[in-house]
């Protein structure tokens, strides 16, 4: 992405976030972040949003924020055909609420 669109693609992303999209999909936080020319788009949820953001690539308002974003990101990946293509896929994931448990609890395995 050109750090010149970051705008755009903020506010494409904006006025898509002010439509019933998100929560169509299940989206409870969503973050751009941008990285020497990369974009990564950070969807956070209660849970697996896959199936609910596969049923809403036929709603209007997910085609024409498609449309939009075209304008201004290309696909890291020239493979890409579908929003899987280009998800991460995490690997290690820690929280405060976790290590805290840990350390005070001695009635579980959790150590």
């Amino acid at each position: 992405m050109d750090p010149d669109n970051v705008e755009n693609v903020a506010g494409a992303f904006r006025a898509s976030d002010s439509t019933e999209l998100p929560h169509m999909i299940g989206v409870t936080r969503r973050t751009l972040l941008r990285f020497h020319g990369l974009y990564f788009h950070l969807v956070e949820a209660e849970d697996d949003i896959s199936e609910r953001l596969y049923r809403a690539r036929s709603h209007s308002r997910y085609q024409e924020l498609n449309t939009e974003l075209a304008r201004y990101i290309r696909p890291y990946d020239p493979g890409w055909k579908e929003p899987k293509d280009a998800m991460a896929q995490p690997f290690y994931s820690w929280t405060a609420d976790n290590a805290a448990h840990a350390r005070s609890c001695s009635s579980c395995d959790c150590r």
